[in-house]
């Protein structure tokens, strides 16, 4: 009886005299190929935007971060808002504060900047040339945002705001050292460091380039 069957299943195709056989795929194989193409499908025409019913994935995506924004903020405004001038004052005046910032520059700024602060990568930190500006606010803003353009980390990722206060203490204490191998001077000639107007200091210094 199952002869007869067997061979209904040979299909008249021969190519070097062999005969093919024909051995359907399992029903529930298919069933998942085609959901996934018609899946896909779907899928595809939601994902361009002008095309199908939704505004696609993309734009789906980019409304929520546009919501996460107008609730918490984007990155740089959340790591502006951590700046805290007031503390970096105290750190200045805090000897401990201070040490815990070298120890903090040594680990994470050295490798640019070298230990003295002479500059190798990163600029000279000792001398009256500043790039992004001599004042408080703007020694924390640039150790918090970084300099991603020059390969300046965005230091707010991984340090504190009360280490970047620290470090910035730290900083302020480099200027006017000798260090062994200066760096050429990079940037306008400012002047020594100083708290600004957000510490209640005339606007002083603190010129961008």
């Amino acid at each position: 009886m199952s002869e007869p069957k067997e061979k209904d299943r040979l299909l008249e195709h021969r190519y070097d005299d062999i005969q093919e056989y024909d051995n359907p795929l399992p029903t529930w194989w298919t069933i998942i190929l085609w959901a996934t193409v018609i899946w896909a499908v779907l899928y595809w025409l939601n994902f361009i935007p002008g095309i199908g019913e939704g505004k696609g994935r993309l734009a789906s995506y980019e409304a929520d971060m546009k919501q996460a924004a107008e609730k918490y903020g984007t990155a740089e405004q959340q790591a502006s808002a951590s700046i805290d001038v007031a503390a970096m004052v105290k750190d200045v005046a805090d000897p401990k504060a201070v040490a815990a910032g070298k120890a903090t520059f040594a680990t994470t700024c050295s490798p640019c900047h070298l230990a003295d602060g002479g500059g190798s990568i990163g600029p000279n930190l000792t001398d009256d040339h500043w790039i992004h500006g001599n004042t408080y606010r703007d020694i924390l803003t640039t150790i918090t945002n970084g300099v991603p353009d020059k390969g300046m980390p965005t230091w707010s990722s991984v340090l504190t705001p009360a280490q970047v206060a620290e470090v910035a203490a730290y900083v302020t204490t480099l200027h006017g050292t000798k260090p062994a191998t200066p760096k050429a001077p990079q940037g306008d000639v400012i002047g020594p460091p100083v708290p600004g107007v957000d510490a209640g200091a005339p606007a002083e210094g603190g010129a961008q380039k």
